[in-house]
């Protein structure tokens, strides 16, 4: 999976989530036959992380059960918000149009084409041991047991889930780090101490194209 336009820190998600909504359901909003039964599909995705949002913006004011809350919320909007652009946006032009999705806060789809190599192929294998920091100590390895980067790899994405809704598809966890090197350790709280987390890693090549992810591993945050 590639790391998308919704693949960005909370602040920059809410801003980019409520820019789209508020600018497409303007007066004078571009026309561009969207129902109005999909506008309250977002507003009803919209309207719960906005609130959840406002809690966990300032750290000392949320506790572990509002950041699950807000992982959740985030993950979903993010869901309902990638086919939405797609089908609505990029897949729908004209009547959209370059200057449409610029406005909108998103980047347009280059007219060239750069070759950063293939998508990498090799199925990482992620191993982690709890910390004493309330993280976790992580080696990734290839597929000859090596913890060096295959060639055309830049960097070993580490995605988490703090929860017990975790999806399925690791590429959906909203929380990721990544590593230019090894080792990797993956900084938790203290506050989320004693919670499910579920995690996987992969690698990317330079334009940020994942390959496929590694076995989940659900544990508990020590």
């Amino acid at each position: 999976m590639v790391k998308d336009q919704f693949d960005i820190s909370d602040i920059l998600f809410n801003i980019l989530a409520n820019l789209i909504y508020n600018t497409l359901t303007a007066v004078g909003a571009p026309a561009l036959g969207i129902p109005t039964g999909t506008f309250t599909e977002y507003l009803g995705l919209l309207t719960p992380w906005n609130a959840i949002y406002e809690i966990t913006k300032v750290k000392s004011g949320a506790t572990p059960t509002n950041r699950i809350t807000r992982d959740e919320k985030k993950a979903a909007l993010t869901d309902f918000l990638r086919l939405f652009v797609k089908k609505w946006l990029y897949d729908n032009m004209p009547p959209c149009t370059a200057t449409i999705i610029t406005s909108l806060g998103l980047k347009p789809h280059s007219t060239t084409r750069t070759s950063h190599g293939g998508v990498p192929t090799i199925k990482a294998t992620f191993a982690a041991r709890p910390n004493v920091n309330h993280g976790f100590d992580c080696k990734v390895l290839d597929d000859s047991g090596k913890a060096a980067k295959p060639e055309g790899v830049s960097i070993i994405r580490v995605r988490y889930f703090v929860g017990t809704a975790a999806p399925v598809d690791p590429a959906k966890f909203p929380n990721f780090r990544d590593y230019s090197k090894q080792p990797i350790v993956l900084p938790l709280t203290i506050e989320e101490a004693g919670l499910p987390v579920a995690m996987a890693s992969c690698y990317v090549n330079a334009s940020g194209q994942e390959g496929p992810y590694s076995t989940v591993i659900v544990t508990t945050i020590p």
